[in-house]
């Protein structure tokens, strides 16, 4: 079968799944099984569609079934679960995925790679290692044991990884890893990448029962913290599919735990602040690197003309900072600098580069906690204690950052790498003592910066990895946890709304925001600020009918409010309701007499209303109140030339092409002329309006076909214009 064949027949299963057809996609599954002769799923879905009968026989003979509804849900799970299998079973064979190429590979050999065979070789090396550890001279037993531990952890990593539905004793061999006592926290964690990554592949219950399991029973904060990730991405994927009734007990024990709430909070946030990673990489990458490469010429000019050398004195160079000021990067490397402080990934950009090592050929490696005692870490570069500590206690880069930290460090060449492990040396008192400032973290900022560097790590893998397109990606779209049925009671919570409504707004996620107000509307009235925010996410969204609405209900509690007033007359205007418009601008100019802003609009909404008199006088007021300020000078000319006072018109026109003016200037200063019968310097102003366009002939003509009904306001004989136009067109040719 075609990749589209495949999806066309899962699409339309889906959709009878999706409208409970239970029938109609059962038949659909039998008969594909039967055509791609795959027996062992055909069996299934007869013994299925046997259990759907019975409980609809049930039904119409009127029998009590307290249990119904969860025998439904079961066979919704069951059915669904059955064209996953499916599907996997006709893609298997020729799909040359990592996921497909290591399912075939572990199906051929099935003995040695036995779940409880590959742990038996784990607890085999640690307990060597254990060994090892109490026995002088062993450096060589102990890395061949390290990297025996290695191998086999790996090996269960992509066992549990491709194991698309567990069976029980499979599930009691991984809650036995996920709880035992001797294995490292750092396994655990591993594992639990494993379990995350798979269910994103394709739904299993028992996974999703082990997540819960693990974020409710871990001790360990980074496996609680991961687990609790997982759970929530499953969650969110699956949020279509029913909830059977031995999760939803294990999420209702999840609920319990004292945490749960906050925790909650914590992922979600974190989730919503991985989105827009994106757009601090584009800020990084089109706005800052760039401005600051603009700015090296002149840098190294300064230096050149005071006859210095780049040493550590020009560091200090305050016309450096002024010239960082000026450009506007200063600012934004504070926002940059603030976003990290609040677990913004301000580091995505700097490490994308650092992916190409060997170590993240691996797909295991991407998911692995960082260990500097890793035969990776440890065969790259001697002398690491130190460094090797600072990034065990680094909480501002996630595990994957940290490996490409220590393997481009070991990249750097010898003499260089020396010094600097030299000068990591000689800070190392400072170091030490930052790192026991970060034990001492309270309990829930320890929280959020083990999920913020759990979701960072999975983030980078999935946006980064050489075949990441093989992957569903759960950051590739919003995550919305509001939308996930299972957990639609924990967001009838207000407090978990604002914080949640008030993260997206802050981001500039509007339609997030606008949809978590509107939740909340259901569950308490609004207030004024509630109402500005509603009104503000539709305004960015362009339903500018709706922000009105909003607006003026926000109005209606704070009357005072001059933001609001400010709005509806920006909203009234955009709708061309020039009526409502200038009753708001005219309070607003009111409220703030003082504001330039607000009378250059309000002149501006005049002259659209033509009230050209009213119009002038704000233009002149702006300029009155600001008379550095060359803002009114275009609007009062215009509004100069529409009234008939073309001298005033040409004074002010004359100041404007004396200020970096535009084509648009050219052509007014052109009107002007016209009207006042200087043809030639009418022509003479077309002609620079049209070398600002580059020649652009049908700029020309378009323009003064737009102006055509303000010329004929003025008194120009509109049979004048084609005349002038072609005048100009000739004056160009000469």
């Amino acid at each position: 079968m075609t990749k589209q064949e495949i999806k066309s027949f899962k699409d339309k299963v889906t959709g009878y799944i999706d409208q409970r057809r239970l029938r109609d996609a059962i038949g659909e599954i039998r008969e594909m099984a039967k055509k791609c002769v795959i027996w062992e799923v055909e069996d299934k879905i007869n013994q299925t569609e046997q259990n759907y009968a019975y409980m609809l026989r049930y039904l119409t003979e009127g029998a009590s079934d307290p249990d119904r509804q969860n025998v439904y849900n079961n066979l919704v799970v069951e059915i669904s679960g059955l064209l996953d299998t499916l599907i996997a079973d006709i893609e298997m064979p020729d799909t040359p995925s990592l996921y497909y190429s290591t399912l075939r590979t572990y199906r051929l050999h099935p003995v040695s790679y036995n779940l409880a065979s590959l742990l038996a070789e784990y607890d085999d090396a640690l307990g060597r290692l254990s060994i090892f550890s109490l026995v002088e001279n062993n450096s060589s037993d102990d890395h061949a044991a390290h990297v025996r531990i290695e191998n086999a952890q790996n090996a269960i990593f992509l066992r549990v990884w491709v194991s698309q539905r567990l069976n029980r004793d499979e599930t009691d061999l991984i809650r036995d890893i996920l709880t035992s006592e001797h294995r490292p926290a750092s396994m655990k964690q591993h594992v639990i990448s494993a379990l995350t990554l798979g269910i994103l592949q394709q739904y299993d219950p028992r996974k999703l029962q082990l997540l819960i399991g693990a974020y409710i029973g871990a001790s360990d904060i980074n496996v609680s913290s991961a687990a609790l990730v997982g759970m929530l991405l499953g969650l969110w994927k699956y949020r279509n599919r029913p909830i059977t009734k031995p999760i939803a007990d294990m999420l209702a024990a999840a609920k319990d735990t004292d945490r749960w709430s906050s925790d909650l909070r914590i992922a979600f946030i974190e989730m919503i602040r991985a989105r827009d990673t994106e757009r601090i990489n584009r800020k990084l990458k089109e706005e800052i690197i760039p401005k600051m490469e603009s700015l090296r010429p002149d840098m190294l000019e300064k230096l050149q003309n005071k006859g210095l050398t780049i040493d550590e004195n020009d560091i200090e160079n305050p016309e450096w900072q002024q010239m960082l000021d000026k450009s506007g990067i200063t600012d934004q490397l504070k926002e940059l600098t603030e976003l990290q402080m609040e677990g913004g990934d301000v580091m995505m950009s700097t490490f994308a580069h650092l992916k190409q090592f060997p170590f993240f050929q691996s797909l295991q490696n991407w998911f692995l906690p960082f260990d500097s005692r890793h035969s990776a870490v440890a065969g790259t570069m001697q002398s690491l204690d130190i460094v090797g500590d600072m990034m065990e206690n680094a909480r501002f880069l996630c595990d994957s950052d940290k490996y490409s930290f220590i393997f481009a460090l070991g990249s750097v060449p010898a003499a260089q790498r020396e010094l600097m492990i030299s000068q990591f040396k000689a800070q190392s008192s400072n170091i030490y003592q930052a790192m026991g400032e970060m034990s001492s973290i309270p309990a829930p900022e320890a929280r959020r910066i083990a999920v913020n560097s759990y979701m960072q790590s999975i983030y980078r893998f999935f946006k980064l990895h050489s075949r990441r397109s093989e992957f569903f990606d759960p950051f590739g779209t919003g995550i919305n946890l509001i939308s996930v049925p299972a957990l639609a009671d924990d967001f009838d919570d207000l407090e978990m709304l604002q914080v949640v409504a008030e993260f997206y707004f802050k981001l500039r996620y509007m339609q997030d925001a606008l949809d978590v107000y509107t939740h909340m509307e259901t569950l308490s009235k609004g207030d004024a600020a509630r109402y500005q925010k509603m009104g503000y996410c539709l305004e960015r969204l362009k339903q500018y009918d709706r922000a009105v609405d909003y607006y003026q209900r926000a109005e209606l509690l704070d009357s005072n409010s001059v933001w609001t007033v400010r709005r509806l007359a920006s909203c009234f205007r955009t709708l061309g309701d020039n009526r409502n418009a200038l009753a708001y601008y005219k309070r607003l100019v009111a409220m703030e007499p003082d504001d330039l802003g607000a009378a250059l609009l309000y002149g501006y909404t005049l002259l659209e209303s033509g009230d050209y008199a009213n119009a002038i006088s704000q233009f002149y007021k702006v300029e009155f109140l600001d008379e550095t300020s060359t803002k009114a000078w275009r609007p009062l000319a215009w509004t100069l030339f529409l009234t008939g006072d073309f001298e005033g018109a040409e004074r002010y026109y004359k100041k404007i092409l004396m200020d970096n003016p535009s084509a648009t200037d050219y052509i007014n200063m052109g009107h002007v002329a016209l009207a006042n019968n200087n043809i030639r310097d009418a022509v003479n102003n077309y002609t620079m309006a049209l070398k600002e366009m580059c020649g652009d002939r049908e700029w020309l003509m378009n323009t003064l076909a737009a102006d055509m009904p303000s010329l004929r306001q003025a008194g120009i004989d509109s049979s004048l214009v084609p005349l002038v136009a072609d005048a100009t067109l000739y004056n160009v040719q000469l």
